[in-house]
């Protein structure tokens, strides 16, 4: 049964019969156009670039952690950028760091962080201490706690994660990690972790990536022999991501070596003059020309490049030599006492039909990553649809226009001069195996054409998508940082390590962005209530772990009364510049920002907005760590007149793990409408469209579900992974319908044995090229990497298994009930 728009595909059927023959007659003009194309489309390098900061590219742009770290970034900055860095040091028998010569090595890295490494700006030596006001005093707990030690001050009972000092309680709990602890629970034995934060403010992000480069030279050496230290900050996970695309990206090398190599051995015919190794081997050289003019025209735009594009460039290959194979097998199916002219309009109209079908496919299915609000699946899907549309017209016209200029020898005689070095012209072993080949496929289109195969067909299927669901339904939704480097990364360890200690306890900042006056007693309760919300939330490591200005603030005030009785002292904020000047308070002058010409005056103006910070504890996975995020907004809810933000740096994995479980369903409802609507137009048969939407909703299921059940979690990476798998995964189902539907044969095993020997084996090295073009991301696994393999592979598997078993079985099913309804009805008629 055909729908209406049948004319559609006539005319597309005229259009490529007509570009054929203009391709036929002038392969040259139109090889020297593309070549232009190209050129000119090169010049967008110019404007290359690439953006590979996770925290923003990884998690989507109306997530509420962006807005967030905005306002924590805002409260930090000062006079200039920001930049973070965390070091991690422990010892390297994993012992504690409070034994005399760990001790000593410690306090000495310490020091020459912060006041030996230095980088030259406008000809002056800039440390640390150049560039860290009002941060200066993060690390000074842990200095004080080391001063204690190394002093040998035994009258001090050290405890954790506050230890009174001089009648001052000091947080260390930001510092020090995996705590040994005495019987009574508080009192430090030992600590077999520091970690240091140093917050650099310059005018010259440059400047403080010179410095950060230098203090990670300083960690990794073999300085400290008894000291194992690690760094990371946003800047040197970006580094690990765009190390992970460069160390891949010449692989591709050797996936093109490996793809000449499978298209020259299946280029050879019976006969030599018929076979197509050269031309194969351009074939595959097409694609590379196709990603440099996609890459250059993309860069134009502005839009950044990012490591996971290198993966759209795989796909390129995969895509360019399965249309190769389909022109070949065109080519080769045409009367070969036909002219050239002629046979290429034949060839590009058969091949150029199939192809636009499934480029069409691929389109719809990157298209909807365009409407990703996660950039970093945004810019792959944009980088997948301009090099699908590109590879496309590069192989819908370049490789007829090199079997224009080389058909010619196939119309020559044997050489009678030929001496006995020549290859044979001849190959009967070739003649063998495509008998042997051809047989297989028939008898297998006999088998699928039997009507009791509908029989085991249903119950595998129905085992298949059982399993498939499971896998979706236990499907993990988390992005570790550790996934977006290579695995002898040295920021892989850094980060295992980072997560066992913080387990423990972490910290997270509260931003108070509208105080209000402070000197009212209901406001002055309302924040320390608020602040009570936040240490008894869940997994909260309570009050000790809290950094808060307002407590001490109020001990300052006690303390410098004029008659020093214990009584409540009321605020006043005429107090707060001397209470940060003063040396034991210095610690809270970066967590306050202030007015002092409003403090002198005692008005609410003086405190413009604060910080805090308090602790939770056993959290490290973002995905777990969402509902405790969500609690903490929750909090800030209750407070709408303070306008507080509450953020962690593990909030915006947090936020994309939660985000995008919901978009599987979603992406997969949405492609599979737009796709039929598609196969309406190309394939306007109603059995087969049946049939490959049937295919395609199976492929898709099984290849979502067994990726979960392989380990492969939902996160940025693998839903691009699943964009291309709905596009591939229709290919095959989309060559078998069309080609099927096109067949003129009258009965159902007629038409299958025609289509799958016309058909069949073409889309069997399309499957088989595609794993071979993305192999050699064996020879450097990385996350990236692996995710697109697994789902290749599976997509393959999967796709070649409905496309020439369960899709045969139904188009022959569906035929059979049709044509009996038909008989049945004219019957009934007459």
């Amino acid at each position: 049964m055909r729908w209406p728009t049948v004319k559609y595909e006539e005319k597309m059927q005229r259009f490529f019969y007509r570009l054929g023959e203009s391709i036929g007659e002038y392969p040259w003009r139109w090889i020297i156009a593309l070549i232009l194309f190209t050129v000119v489309s090169s010049v967008g390098f110019l404007r290359f670039h690439q953006i590979n900061n996770a925290r923003l590219q990884f998690t989507a742009s109306d997530s509420p952690s962006h807005y967030e770290g905005r306002v924590l970034e805002e409260f930090l900055r000062q006079n200039g950028s920001l930049n973070m860095i965390e070091v991690m040091i422990r010892a390297r028998d994993n012992g504690s760091l409070l034994r005399d010569d760990h001790l000593e090595q410690l306090q000495s890295i310490m020091t020459e962080i912060t006041d030996t490494v230095s980088v030259n700006y406008r000809g002056q030596p800039l440390t640390f201490n150049d560039m860290c006001e009002p941060y200066c005093k993060k690390n000074e707990p842990l200095r004080a706690l080391l001063s204690l030690y190394s002093g040998n001050y035994s009258r001090f009972a050290v405890t954790y994660p506050v230890m009174d000092m001089l009648g001052q309680e000091v947080f260390i709990g930001a510092n020090v990690y995996d705590v040994d602890l005495d019987e009574d629970g508080e009192t430090i034995k030992g600590f077999r972790s520091a970690i240091l934060h140093f917050f650099l403010v310059h005018k010259s992000r440059k400047v403080m990536i010179a410095w950060e480069n230098k203090v990670v030279d300083l960690l990794y050496s073999d300085k400290y022999s008894l000291l194992n230290s690690g760094a990371a900050s946003d800047n040197l996970v970006a580094m690990e991501i765009r190390a992970m695309g460069t160390k891949t990206a010449p692989l591709l090398l050797v996936a093109v070596f490996c793809l000449m190599i499978f298209l020259v051995l299946s280029s050879i015919r019976r006969r030599r003059r018929e076979s197509k190794p050269f031309e194969s081997i351009l074939g595959a050289l097409i694609p590379i020309l196709a990603g440099i003019t996609t890459v250059g025209i993309v860069s134009s735009t502005g839009l950044a490049f990012q490591s996971i594009v290198v993966s759209t460039l795989f796909l390129l290959l995969a895509i360019g030599i399965d249309d190769v194979f389909l022109m070949l097998s065109s080519w080769h199916q045409t009367d070969n006492t036909k002219d050239i002219k002629e046979r290429l309009a034949l060839t590009v109209m058969d091949s150029g039909c199939s192809m636009t079908v499934t480029s069409i496919t691929n389109l719809i299915s990157f298209g909807n990553g365009v409407l990703s609000t996660t950039p970093v699946l945004q810019t792959f899907a944009i980088y997948s649809t301009v090099a699908s549309i590109i590879c496309y017209l590069y192989q819908l016209i370049l490789f007829p226009a090199i079997l224009a200029l080389t058909a010619h020898k196939e119309y020559k005689r044997v050489d009678e001069e030929c001496t006995s070095c020549c290859l044979p012209e001849e190959i009967e072993t070739v003649s063998v195996m495509r008998t042997k080949r051809e047989n297989a496929l028939k008898w297998l289109a006999r088998l699928v054409t039997k009507r009791w195969m509908i029989l085991p067909i249903i119950p595998t299927l129905i085992v298949f998508w059982a399993l498939s669901v499971y896998g979706i339904a236990n499907i993990e939704t988390d992005l570790s940082v550790q996934k977006l480097a290579l695995p002898d990364s040295r920021l892989v360890e850094f980060k295992n390590e980072y997560d066992k200690s913080l387990k423990a306890m972490q910290t997270y900042a509260v931003i108070v962005s509208n105080p209000g006056d402070l000197r009212d007693p209901t406001k002055y309760e309302e924040v320390k209530n608020m602040v009570h919300s936040y240490e008894n939330a869940s997994y909260a490591f309570g009050e000790k772990s809290t950094f808060f200005w307002l407590r001490p603030y109020e001990e300052f005030l006690q303390f410098y009364s004029s008659d020093g009785e214990d009584e409540d002292i009321a605020f006043t904020y005429k107090n707060i510049p001397d209470f940060l000047n003063n040396d034991m308070y210095q610690y809270y002058k970066g967590t306050l920002r202030i007015n002092e010409t409003a403090c002198a005056l005692n008005e609410p103006e003086c405190i413009e907005k604060f910080l805090f910070s308090t602790g939770f504890t056993t959290l490290v996975k973002f995905a777990e760590m969402y509902p405790l995020i969500a609690e903490w907004r929750e909090i800030a809810a209750r407070y709408p007149s303070l306008n507080i933000t509450a953020y962690t740096e593990r909030s915006n994995f947090a936020d994309q793990s939660v985000s995008l479980k919901p978009v599987i369903w979603e992406t997969l409802y949405s492609e599979v409408i737009c796709m039929g609507i598609s196969f309406l137009v190309f394939i306007p048969d109603v059995i087969s469209i049946a049939s490959a939407m049937f295919s395609l909703i199976s492929v898709n299921l099984g290849v979502f579900g067994f990726l979960a059940l392989w380990g492969v979690g939902v996160d940025p990476l693998s839903m691009a992974s699943l964009l291309m798998a709905i596009g591939f995964s229709v290919d095959i189902s989309a060559h078998i319908s069309y080609h099927y539907y096109e067949n003129k044969a009258k009965s159902p095993r007629e038409k299958m044995e025609e289509t799958l020997v016309e058909i069949g084996w073409p889309t069997i090295q399309g499957a088989l090229s595609t794993l071979f073009a993305m192999s050699p991301i064996l020879l450097k696994p990385s996350y990236l990497g692996l995710v697109f393999l697994k789902t290749v592979f599976l997509v393959t598997v999967f796709g070649l298994i409905h496309g020439l078993v369960i899709l045969p079985v139904l188009l022959n099913f569906f035929t059979s009930v049709f044509r009996r309804n038909q008989v049945c009805s004219t019957i009934s008629f007459e």
